[in-house]
């Protein structure tokens, strides 16, 4: 049993009334801890000002909401003594949930059992240019798909709205110069995206790549030289197959790179998307916290 659990939940997130789940949470979850607190976010910002002020004093969080506000938690929890941080546990709420996907729980039914088996693993988090993400960051492409998804787009459709929005950016792709450092190599170039990945999901697509790990204080970057028709078919034909976990690598106009850190510069002001945020911009500073947060996953299918 926990000593004291915090459950923050935005009633704003996903396409679904979070309500209706509340009282299914409550019942299956609120046994689990001595005490068990629920805060409603009622404005941006607000989990992650709760996470930091309440984070040290408690050793379970219970995260009701989409990828946004597992964003802003995660930022919140990066401010405390790495040995004052409780154990995270995230309830999908969201449109695409692509963070929880990586933990093997797409749906809050899901989640509810993992939390009540209890296995736990402490994962990477990413920080760029002081903030933190759990999924990803990027800019080019990535970014324009959020952009194009934010507002009608995501309220009336979703899912099927953020494939919208991301066909559409396909289009008529805005091509930059890049300059990018790892630890040991230079690369430069131009590109229509910039994406460095430390989860398995993207808009609710499966990156699959070998030995690609959540713990290993590794971030994977895929440097997309052109985009259009053929890389389209490349996502929709190969990203969903288990069996293929090289596809990226062997794709046409993609290179990959594995580093623990890297620098980022553009010949323009480019903005970045950091777990489907949009408020950093490059230059870009980016490294990885090995094991840095302890998460709640699926035991049986959990491939992290």
């Amino acid at each position: 049993m926990y000593k004291k659990a915090l459950l923050i939940y935005n009633i704003k997130a996903g396409q679904e009334e979070i309500q209706d789940q509340l009282g299914l949470i409550a019942s299956e979850l609120v046994p689990l801890a001595h005490t068990f607190m629920f805060i409603q976010t009622l404005e941006k910002g607000e989990a992650e000002t709760l996470c930091e002020s309440h984070g040290s004093e408690i050793d379970l969080l219970l995260i009701v909401g989409g990828d946004g506000t597992v964003h802003e938690c995660i930022n919140g929890l990066m401010k405390l003594p790495e040995d004052n941080r409780p154990t995270v546990a995230i309830l999908p709420a969201g449109t695409c949930n692509d963070f929880s996907r990586s933990l093997q729980i797409r749906t809050i039914e899901e989640a509810i059992a993992a939390i009540k088996v209890g296995a736990h693993q402490r994962l990477d988090i990413g920080e760029a240019n002081q903030r933190y993400f759990t999924n990803f960051i990027g800019l080019g492409l990535i970014t324009e798909a959020s952009q194009a998804k934010e507002g009608e787009l995501k309220d009336k459709w979703g899912k099927i709205g953020y494939m919208v929005s991301a066909l559409q950016s396909l289009k008529n792709p805005n091509l930059f110069t890049y300059n990018l450092k790892t630890d040991s190599e230079t690369f430069e170039g131009e590109a229509v995206m910039v994406l460095a990945m430390n989860g398995h999901y993207l808009g609710t697509t499966g990156l699959f790549v070998e030995n690609n790990q959540m713990n290993d204080g590794l971030i994977d970057i895929y440097i997309l030289k052109e985009a259009g028709f053929s890389l389209l078919k490349n996502v929709y034909n190969k990203s969903r197959s288990n069996t293929e976990k090289e596809w990226l690598r062997e794709a046409e106009d993609v290179q990959v790179i594995r580093t623990s850190s890297f620098q980022l510069e553009t010949n323009d002001q480019q903005l970045a998307d950091s777990d489907g945020e949009l408020y950093l911009e490059a230059p870009l500073t980016v490294s990885m916290h090995e094991k840095a947060l302890d998460f709640i996953y699926a035991e049986e299918t959990n491939n992290t």
